[in-house]
């Protein structure tokens, strides 16, 4: 006689193999298919027209910063094209500690604008009756920040200057980010070097009544010549808080480190190197000088910020 139930369970338990098989099959493929569309030009160029970039002449586009806030950008630039069309972030701790840490009212300053990301980003959260003064050499690059501000209507906040901060009133060479360009044969781009004029915040900022609250600087390697020049301002400004961008290397280039956070600390200053977001270490002047690169907060209050 023959078992015919012991048959049926083999049927159906090679029946289930053969469809688990199956399913590992299909999700292979698809993960090959998704790995190589991904990787694909077609996907890569698709990406930006998705998330609502609008194509400019010029190489320029309007893109959107978190899927909400539009900016014009050179789609090449080095530090916030490709983050920013592809992501709508540009995924820095210089910048989400600033938003972190930036108040929501009173006077606020930004060495370094560019194209006005960190400003759109902080300013929309300020009140009408506060003001937000940014500083950006280039010309062009000011041209499309001053239409930024219109389309996120900040004009009220936010008050551009086309000028580099330095410790002088004078000129000075920069580097142009809308000329770079690269090669075959190179691994880095070059960018060609423009004059413009130089002032200080004391200077620009001299008929300010307020205290400025929040000082923003992402100048790596001009940031010491920065703060010499805004010595009365951080004089008139007891609770000021300093997020600055600090690179060894460019830095000692310039002036004596060691001495110049020396004398920041004797105005009372306390250090904070920013480890990750939301992670501010106390630090001294040996902690800083060992970093090659790191954002480092100052403050005369220890308690910065209740996390």
């Amino acid at each position: 006689m023959i078992d015919f139930s012991e048959n049926s369970e083999k049927r159906g338990f090679f029946s289930r193999n053969r469809i688990v098989s199956l399913a590992i099959i299909i999700a292979c493929l698809l993960f090959v298919i998704i790995f190589f569309i991904e990787k694909s030009k077609v996907f890569v160029d698709m990406v930006p027209i998705i998330r609502g970039e609008i194509s400019l002449d010029g190489g320029f586009s309007i893109t959107l910063i978190k899927n909400r806030y539009p900016i014009l950008i050179k789609k090449d630039d080095p530090i916030v094209g490709s983050r920013l069309r592809f992501s709508g972030d540009i995924k820095s701790i210089f910048s989400e500690t600033s938003l972190l840490l930036a108040p929501n009212h009173g006077v606020i300053a930004e060495v370094g604008s560019h194209f006005g990301y960190n400003a759109i980003n902080i300013a929309k959260k300020m009140g009408d009756l506060s003001r937000y003064y940014t500083f950006e050499p280039n010309s062009k690059v000011f041209s499309c920040f001053l239409k930024s501000i219109v389309l996120n209507d900040l004009d009220k906040i936010v008050c551009p200057k086309n000028v580099a901060i330095s410790d002088s009133v004078s000129s000075i060479a920069i580097n142009d980010c809308l000329s770079t360009a690269k090669n075959v044969y190179e691994t880095h781009a070059k960018q060609r070097a423009i004059i413009v004029n130089s002032s200080t915040l004391d200077e620009e900022l001299k008929n300010e009544q307020m205290p400025v609250s929040f000082l923003m600087i992402d100048i790596p390697g001009s940031e010491f010549l920065i703060l010499r020049g805004a010595k009365k301002i951080i004089e008139k400004s007891p609770d000021i808080k300093i997020v600055l961008s600090f690179s060894r290397k460019n830095s000692l280039k310039n002036t004596d480190v060691r001495l110049e956070l020396q004398k920041i600390k004797e105005l009372g200053f306390v250090f904070y190197v920013v480890e990750g977001l939301g992670n501010l270490v106390l630090a001294n002047i040996d902690d800083i000088l060992s970093k090659d690169e790191v954002v480092v907060v100052m403050t005369r209050n220890k308690l910065i910020l209740d996390y």
